[in-house]
């Protein structure tokens, strides 16, 4: 089984591609270790050999193998119409429908065969056998056959692949995740954009009813690092910080309050780990705290960019994303939030940065952080074998 790999943004990089196709490469041997497979280059393309019992595992995997836009899969034979023929026929036979079309590729121009060749040959043997029409325009069954000096790859039509840039190549950021659906998708979203996305969890005393936000934070890291293939998951405790707000600020800011102090302890945290920037999952007006105006009010806190993936996506598509990258199950289970402790009746919709400065005077807001950051408890996670690993 062969895989033939297509990037697209990091082929229109010029100089600097070879950075980028050397990374995922690295990424690609990471994330197939196990399979057998091997993984090289093919023209501007990448592409992986691998046994023919292990094509399903492969494939799969690959579903995770960010910056490749497509997926070509199939068998290679000789570069001839004979050798073609017989695979490409069984190929269109496999599927339903009442008409067919080859998409033969030559991307080396030295090949004594064109792909005109090619296609009027075996698709004259396809008719013959199969009694089809060739719809060029809307075919209902498809085969692409790819020629090299190396063989022809047979195969179905090019399959999309996750796209984005290879992960870790776009420098390192730091995410505020809970257990939610919102903040493990905007920690993706950049993931997808070639950022190293380390996890900042804030929690404290599940209410009664609820279960720790613990073990689906940390089933949401171990998903994500099957995609960027390591993930430093930090755990701080949040409860003693919200007290203190509790008992010395006023009521409707108290959750204004904890999003600032938790945008310091972050970005304390993001200096100690060269972090060029913070992400949250904050969706314009989803809740009382995600107003443009109290949005404003809380990012005063923070000197470092703070990105927000999702500012305009609603919670429908947020939660069908949840569902593709496959961190909707642990965030459907019924977990601490602790940003819903000690809620106030009537938050503030409109706070000024200048209110809530005054609100948390009483605070000694350098303690509070350096209390949080000594209390924080680091877990490592990273892929081996296909599998998540910790430590």
């Amino acid at each position: 089984m062969e895989f033939l790999l297509h990037g697209h943004e990091f082929n229109l990089k010029g100089a600097n591609r070879g950075f980028f196709t050397t990374r995922l490469r690295a990424n690609l041997e990471r994330l197939l270790e196990g399979c057998g497979c091997r993984v090289g280059m093919r023209g501007l393309g990448l592409v992986v050999d691998c046994p023919a019992e292990q094509g399903a595992e492969a494939r799969a995997r690959l579903e995770r193998a960010l910056g490749v836009q497509t997926i070509v899969a199939g068998e290679r034979v000789a570069p001839t119409a004979e050798a073609i023929a017989p695979v490409a026929l069984a190929m269109i036979a496999a599927q339903s429908g009442a008409s067919f079309a080859l998409n033969v590729l030559r991307p080396d121009k030295a090949l004594g065969v064109t792909s005109y060749e090619i296609a009027v040959a075996v698709g004259r043997r396809i008719e013959q056998a199969l009694g089809l029409p060739v719809n060029l325009r809307q075919p209902e069954r498809r085969c692409t056959i790819v020629l090299s000096r190396q063989g022809a790859l047979v195969s179905r039509a090019p399959e999309p692949g996750p796209g984005g840039m290879p992960a870790g190549t776009a420098g390192r950021l730091l995410a505020l995740v809970s257990s939610g659906y919102d903040s493990p998708v905007a920690a993706f979203r950049l993931i997808r954009r070639g950022g190293r996305v380390m996890l900042l969890h804030f929690h404290g005393t599940p209410p009664p009813g609820r279960g720790s936000s613990l073990p689906p934070v940390e089933q949401i890291a171990r998903q994500l690092t099957r995609y960027q293939l390591y993930t430093r998951l930090y755990l701080c405790p949040f409860e003693p910080a919200q007290r203190a707000i509790v008992a010395a600020c006023p009521a409707p800011l108290r959750v204004l309050l904890y999003r600032r102090m938790m945008l310091r302890i972050a970005e304390a945290l993001a200096h100690t780990i060269h972090a060029h920037g913070l992400v949250t999952g904050d969706s314009l007006a989803q809740v009382a705290s995600q107003t443009v105006l109290n949005l404003e009010a809380v990012s005063a806190a923070a000197r470092l960019p703070v990105y927000r993936p999702l500012i305009g996506d609603d919670k429908v598509a947020i939660q069908a994303e949840a569902r593709r990258i496959g961190t909707y199950e642990a965030s459907s289970e019924l977990a601490d939030d602790c940003c819903s402790a000690f809620l106030p009746r009537s938050p503030a919709l409109a706070a000024t940065p200048e209110e809530l400065e005054a609100g948390e005077a009483a605070l000694d807001v350098a303690a509070l952080v350096q209390a949080a950051l000594a209390g924080i408890v680091t877990r490592r996670f990273r892929l081996e074998q296909g599998e998540v690993a910790e430590g």
